[in-house]
């Protein structure tokens, strides 16, 4: 018997997380799906993740947001995905479990920050 479609139980997509200057590094966190929608536990299967990201609110143009995996995070460079400085973007992401996808997580919205944070300058020590 095929299970319901994964639970995506996710609270919601926790957030960008941590910004580190010099590598301009962002990451999207979540939560794990540990059940079925009909409340039956996954148990020890694995579970893969795909995070998503679009300027669209209806997630419509969805692009990935690096490679499917089973981590709880995934950490990104805003100018090397070219989301678009100063707009809104919305994350999703589905999780998999033995072939059957989820649905798409409540998406999150963020806004890009409009200019790179500075490089820290070198300092000379006499």
């Amino acid at each position: 018997m095929r299970r319901k479609a994964i639970s995506m139980m996710f609270v919601f997509l926790l957030a960008i997380l941590a910004t580190a200057i010099a590598a301009q590094a962002e990451t999207l966190a979540w939560n794990a799906v540990t059940t079925y929608t009909d409340g039956t536990s996954i148990g020890t299967a694995t579970v893969t993740y795909q995070a998503y990201w679009t300027t669209n609110s209806n997630l419509t143009g969805l692009t990935a947001l690096g490679t499917s995996g089973t981590a709880l995070t995934r950490t990104f460079n805003v100018d090397t995905e070219v989301m678009p400085r100063g707009s809104i973007i919305y994350f999703t992401v589905k999780a998999t479990v033995n072939g059957t996808d989820s649905a798409l997580a409540t998406a999150l919205n963020w806004n890009v920050p409009t200019k790179a944070p500075s490089a820290p300058t070198n300092v000379r020590m006499n």
